[in-house]
């Protein structure tokens, strides 16, 4: 049996990464419907580099998707803070999965069974990780502002 920390911990960390998944989503999404709105943009050419900008950061759909995908590393740093980088990032993975249903349903984008195979190659592998160890090890405060990497013992 589980202790109450530790339940409170899975269920922090199961919270955490679905609100998290869905904010990456739901954010990429709306940036590609703005992005759709805008039409196409060249940022590389001089003249056209102020009015494609202003007409990119003035559309509702991408200033959402902004604002979405700010709460989204909000919540990736806090999670990081107690969770491992190789635990948390394959987790966070899919978001590709989300994503392609939320292309499909509101954008209506095909997705092809090439791709469709890749996600659920990339589902696989989220939950082989999600099995695995979830514990990260203490390093002491001192240690910490390091920015070397010492192996574990």
């Amino acid at each position: 049996m589980k202790s109450k920390g530790r339940k409170i911990r899975t269920l922090k960390t199961v919270l955490v990464l679905t609100i998290d998944i869905i904010l990456k989503s739901l954010g990429d999404v709306n940036l590609s419907h703005g992005m759709k709105h805008v039409g196409k943009v060249d940022f590389f050419n001089p003249g056209t580099f102020l009015a494609d900008g202003f007409q990119v950061f003035t559309n509702v759909w991408i200033l959402l998707g902004i604002t979405l995908l700010i709460g989204y590393s909000l919540l990736e740093l806090a999670g990081l803070s107690w969770l491992d980088l190789s635990y948390m990032l394959p987790m966070t993975a899919f978001t590709y999965v989300l994503t392609a249903f939320l292309a499909q349903w509101l954008l209506h984008e095909h997705i092809s069974l090439t791709r469709w195979a890749g996600i659920s190659v990339i589902s696989l592998g989220v939950i082989i990780v999600g099995l695995g160890e979830r514990k990260q090890q203490k390093i002491p405060k001192a240690e910490s502002s390091r920015l070397t990497y010492r192996a574990p013992r």
